[in-house]
C-alpha cells in the first residue's frame, strides 16, 4: 500500500522555511535601532579581528550601543577607524576607555567601555573630527602579545648570557676556582686547629697574666728599692770619679817629673844594652864559624905590612 504524500504541502513548507531564514538574516544584518543614539569615533592601532558591523558595544558589561562602521583611516593606514552608536544618556566621560574584547573561544568580539569619573567632562571632539573621540586602551590579546614578545626577547638575552657564561674559558676558570676552594677549605681546617691551640695558649697566658698581676705590686715595691740602691751607687760612683780625677792629676805630675829626670838615663842605658847585644851577636857568629875558640882562644893576628 503506497503512502499518499501531498507534494503541494511539502513545497509550501519549504518556501515558508526559506522565507523565514531570509527574513532572519536580513533582520540580523540590518540596523533597526529604535533608540536615540549619538555617534562616537574610536581609533585602534591593533587588529580588529572578530569585530563586525552591528557588533555590540558594552559599558561595564551592559549593552549601550552597536558598531556602525569599520574602515581603515586614510590619513593613517596603521590604525582602524571605528564608528559606534551609543544610546543617549550613557555616562561617557573624557577618561572613558574603549577596549576590543572577544568572548571565550567563539572569537565573537565586541567593544567594551570602562572607566570614567563623574568630575570629568564628556568625550572631546578634536578639530577636524566629525564625532567625539573615545580613547582606546590595549586589549588583553595585545597585552599578551606584547608580554610574549618581551618574554621571548628576554629569553634570547638570557640564552646569550648563558652561552657567554658557560664558555670553555669560564668553565675552566670555574674549575680552577673550585680547586682553590678545596685547597682553601683544607687550609682553613688546619688553621682551625692552630687557632684552637692559639686560643688555648691565650687562655694560659691570661691565667699567667692574672697571677703576674697579683705579684706585680710586690715587684714594683722591690723595683723602687732597687732604684733607690742604684741612686746610692750612682752617688758613690760620683765620689769615686772625683777621687780618680784627683789621683789622675797627681799621677800626671809624677809622670812629668819622671820624664824629665829618668828618661835621659834610661836612653843611655838602652844604647849600652844595644851595643852589648851587637857584641854578643858577633861573638856568637865567630863561635858558630870556629867552635875551637872556646878551647884555644883566638889565634894571634898576623901583623900586616908595616906592623910589628
Amino acid at each position: 500500500m503506497e503512502t499518499r504524500v501531498s507534494y503541494t504541502l511539502v513545497g509550501l513548507f519549504v518556501l515558508l522555511l526559506g522565507a523565514a531564514l531570509v527574513a532572519g538574516v536580513i533582520w540580523l544584518a540590518a540596523d533597526y535601532t529604535t533608540y536615540d543614539h549619538q555617534t562616537y569615533s574610536i581609533y585602534s592601532h591593533e587588529s580588529v579581528s572578530g569585530i563586525n558591523r552591528n557588533a555590540p558595544v558594552k559599558y561595564q558589561g551592559v549593552d549601550v550601543g552597536t558598531v556602525r562602521d569599520i574602515r581603515l583611516d586614510p590619513d593613517a593606514p596603521e590604525r582602524v577607524h571605528i564608528l559606534v552608536d551609543i544610546r543617549v544618556g550613557t555616562p561617557l566621560r573624557e577618561d572613558t576607555r574603549a577596549r576590543l574584547t572577544t568572548q571565550g573561544l567563539t572569537g565573537i568580539g565586541h567593544v567594551e567601555l570602562s572607566g570614567g569619573t563623574a568630575a570629568a567632562g564628556p568625550p572631546s571632539q578634536p578639530e577636524g573630527e566629525p564625532y567625539p573621540v573615545i580613547t582606546t586602551s590595549p586589549s588583553l590579546m595585545s597585552r599578551l602579545d606584547d608580554a610574549l614578545v618581551q618574554g621571548v626577547d628576554t629569553l634570547g638575552s638570557i640564552e646569550a648570557r648563558l652561552d657567554a657564561l658557560l664558555s670553555e674559558g669560564n668553565i675552566d676558570a670555574i674549575s680552577d676556582i673550585l680547586g682553590n676552594v678545596d685547597m682553601l677549605t683544607a687550609e682553613l681546617l688546619g688553621s682551625a686547629e692552630k687557632l684552637d691551640r692559639v686560643l688555648s695558649g691565650a687562655s694560659n697566658a691570661l691565667d699567667e697574666g692574672s697571677a703576674l698581676g697579683q705579684r706585680l705590686p710586690g715587684t714594683l715595691d722591690r723595683l723602687d728599692e732597687t732604684l733607690l740602691s742604684f741612686q746610692g751607687m750612682a752617688d758613690n760612683l760620683g765620689t769615686a770619679g772625683e777621687d780618680m780625677a784627683t789621683a789622675t792629676r797627681e799621677g800626671l805630675g809624677n809622670l812629668d817629673e819622671l820624664t824629665r829626670s829618668t828618661l835621659p838615663q834610661l836612653t843611655e842605658l838602652m844604647r849600652e844594652v844595644e851595643e852589648l847585644a851587637a857584641g854578643m851577636g858577633r861573638l856568637a857568629n865567630e863561635l858558630a864559624e870556629n867552635p875551637n875558640l872556646l878551647i884555644f882562644g883566638r889565634p894571634e893576628r898576623v901583623p900586616g905590612p908595616g906592623e910589628r
